[in-house]
């Protein structure tokens, strides 16, 4: 199984197989890590308790699509804050931190598609220079 950013450059049909095949739990705990956030602040955008994370994690399970689907988004958004903040560390501080516009913190609003849009057009935003 490619890593989480191997994945994010691959064409649209090898990411849809992957998801469809669920990616390991590993790729949230690694993502989670690179971040400076622990695999729990990711489980509620995986749509899964940090209790079930955790125990996919201990016997090397796999996340079924719908949280693999979610944490390719994850992956997705996360690449992009670290290229609008500059490093991994400082977009996961972003991440987590509430924010005006979004009237939540955005790492909280990705287990829906459509948070996930907000926070990419934040994101946008940010990147281009735009009041947010």
């Amino acid at each position: 199984m490619p890593s989480l950013t191997d994945l994010l450059q691959a064409t649209p049909a090898d990411q849809i197989a992957a998801v469809r095949a669920g990616l390991p739990a590993c790729a949230a705990a690694t993502l989670a890590e690179g971040h400076g956030l622990t695999p729990a602040d990711l489980a509620p955008a995986l749509g899964l308790s940090p209790a079930t994370l955790t125990r996919r994690l201990h016997t090397g399970g796999q996340l079924d699509p719908t949280a693999s689907e979610r944490l390719l988004r994850l992956a997705r958004i996360a690449h992009q804050a670290a290229a609008a903040f500059g490093n991994p560390t400082r977009a996961g501080a972003w991440l987590i931190r509430p924010h005006r516009l979004l009237g939540a913190a955005p790492l909280t609003l990705l287990d829906t598609a459509h948070g996930g849009h907000e926070v990419e057009r934040q994101l946008l935003a940010i990147e281009h220079g735009l009041p947010v």
